[in-house]
């Protein structure tokens, strides 16, 4: 099975897209949408567009939390199961688009053949990340980390990065995905 990076499409051609914020609870806090932790309080999340332009069906927010059309998270729901958590989201008033919170993470950056770096002891900015990536330019996945029935998931250390199988893509393409860019993996 093929893997890809999912990702914002910010080419020329997506140049007049929306952009949304930070998501919040209904109490204004902030929650964890990327760390692979299952969201308790399912209560609709608020959302703002900080940046106007074409409403899309896939994109992620300024911290990288995954929204996309109702029709788009039930297609990937459907085929990664308990992999995902969707999440009503009202974005600057209005209704009908999802947080998917992904929650599996897997441990799987060939390190021999990727390019990265990561935080150390002592890091002035972020001494609480030691041992996760700061960057990782050139990514190649371990096919033998990764089970079979994994489609949708984060990078284990590095929870920037959001990975879908080739199933996933596929789906989404039918489904309409605009927004959403696929870089294919290098796997080993």
């Amino acid at each position: 099975m093929q893997y890809f990076r999912l990702i914002d499409d910010m080419s020329m051609r997506m140049r007049w897209r929306w952009h949304i914020g930070e998501v919040f609870l209904p109490d204004g806090t902030e929650p964890d949408l990327t760390g692979g932790i299952r969201l308790e309080d399912t209560r609709p999340l608020r959302a703002d567009v900080h940046h106007i332009g074409h409403v899309l069906d896939w994109c992620r927010t300024s911290f990288g939390v995954p929204i996309a059309t109702k029709a788009l998270a039930d297609t990937i729901s459907s085929i990664v199961g308990p992999d995902v958590q969707c999440i009503p989201v009202t974005i600057s008033g209005q209704s009908g688009r999802m947080v998917i919170n992904a929650l599996r993470l897997i441990r799987c950056i060939d390190e021999q053949r990727s390019e990265f770096q990561k935080y150390t002891e002592g890091n002035p900015i972020r001494p609480d990340l030691a041992g996760h990536y700061e960057s990782v330019p050139k990514m190649v996945l371990d096919r033998s980390a990764i089970r079979p029935d994994a489609h949708f998931f984060r990078i284990m250390y590095w929870e920037v990065a959001l990975i879908v199988s080739e199933v996933v893509k596929d789906a989404m393409e039918r489904v309409g995905c605009y927004g959403a860019e696929f870089v294919e993996l290098e796997m080993t």
